[in-house]
């Protein structure tokens, strides 16, 4: 089948592009998949690189993340109507509820552990919940994971939106094509190299640690990505062959990366290449394989996916290991089964129950009293 692509195709602002929801679903799928055989072999076998590599999965959120935050807001910043107040209300009610929700579950089962005598290893104290809850634990304001530990990266991406301003008067300082590719990996270079050299650690393995240090590489890159999009014909004209070919070759070079052992942070360029082949295919009016309705539906699930994945791993192997049932790899695995089968069923509840209402319900909390009082002046000055 031949498919036809119009070289004059732009990106509108805004515009849906399903392939990367479908991705981004994908990618907390494979992220789930990781922590529960990891959870599985605990104690019976070394963990597999492939596995350890996952880690580059939540970089390829980050520069996700900044481009899809440039396809919706980039347009009003060039034209002066960036409202920073409204985009970080929005952000928040997309965000917060499920947080929230997740933290204060946590705070539940500590408190029941804590009663039936079980102490979490981590430091589950006031002080980490308090600056968990304000979104703060990826600045190195705590001495280790602790409570819903996913949510690191949910700290990060808030502290990559309170800077978002930055990001953006940066990226309108680099013009060109060269100078925005330079920009991007020349970014991501130098926080590397001084996350080596100042934290004796590679950028990628950041969380608590300096997860908000790590995602700014990241996110700045997929602002610029972005805007080449607008600037270069070339990024919207791919052809199904080149579309398959780069694809395919993320994941041949990914594979080869992590057989020779490189360090993590050696696989960032490639997530910056999977996701400006994800946007251009979003360009294609044709049906494809993640425009399904299965993956669709993942894509929207993905936040819950991420956020609930961690708790239904902890409670399901800790339950077990009290009754004796988590002694051998086969019973593990079967607890592993149940674990991925209860994040499927909880991340739907949680969605339906908490996250969409949830941002509605925080938006317009946010942003209605601002609204009314615009439409309020309005109305006088006329």
């Amino acid at each position: 089948m031949t498919m036809s692509v119009d070289a004059t195709n732009r990106l509108k602002p805004g515009q849906l592009l399903p392939e990367l929801v479908s991705a981004r679903g994908l990618a907390a799928v494979w992220i789930v998949l990781a922590h529960t055989y990891a959870k599985t072999i605990e104690g019976n076998a070394t963990l597999p690189a492939a596995v350890e590599y996952t880690r580059i999965v939540v970089d390829f959120f980050f520069v996700l993340s900044g481009f899809v935050l440039a396809h919706m807001y980039d347009e009003a910043w060039r034209e002066g109507r960036f409202s920073y107040f409204g985009f970080l209300a929005r952000r928040l009610a997309r965000l917060y509820p499920l947080h929230l929700a997740t933290l204060l579950l946590v705070l539940l089962l500590v408190t029941a552990g804590r009663f039936m005598g079980v102490e979490p290893d981590n430091p589950h104290d006031w002080w980490t919940f308090l600056v968990t809850a304000l979104l703060m634990h990826s600045t190195w304001a705590t001495s280790d994971l602790a409570w819903n530990w996913p949510s690191w990266s949910v700290s990060a991406e808030w502290c990559a939106y309170l800077a978002i301003p930055l990001f953006l008067a940066l990226a309108d300082r680099v013009r060109g094509t060269v100078a925005r590719i330079a920009a991007g990996l020349g970014g991501f270079v130098a926080i590397a190299a001084f996350s080596e050299l100042a934290l004796r650690q590679e950028l990628v393995s950041l969380t608590f640690d300096g997860g908000a240090l790590r995602i700014a590489p990241s996110f700045f890159a997929g602002i610029l990505l972005r805007r080449l999009f607008d600037d270069e014909p070339i990024f919207t004209s791919m052809t199904p062959r080149a579309y398959a070919a780069a694809v395919a070759g993320v994941f041949a070079v990914c594979a080869g990366l992590v057989a020779l052992g490189v360090g993590y942070d050696a696989l960032w360029p490639p997530m910056v290449v999977l996701v400006a082949a994800l946007a251009s295919r979003g360009t294609w009016a044709e049906p494809g394989l993640l425009r399904g309705r299965l993956l669709a539906w993942l894509g929207e699930l993905s936040y819950a996916l991420y956020l609930i994945h961690a708790i239904a791993l902890q409670v399901v192997f800790a339950l077990a290991e009290r009754l004796g049932l988590a002694t051998s790899v086969g019973e593990r695995a079967v607890l592993g089964v149940i674990a991925i089968a209860a994040t499927i069923v909880g991340s739907h509840i949680a969605y339906v129950v908490v996250e969409r209402p949830g941002r509605r319900v925080v938006a317009n909390l946010l942003l209605r009293p601002r609204q009314g009082a615009s439409a309020a002046q309005k109305s006088g000055a006329a």
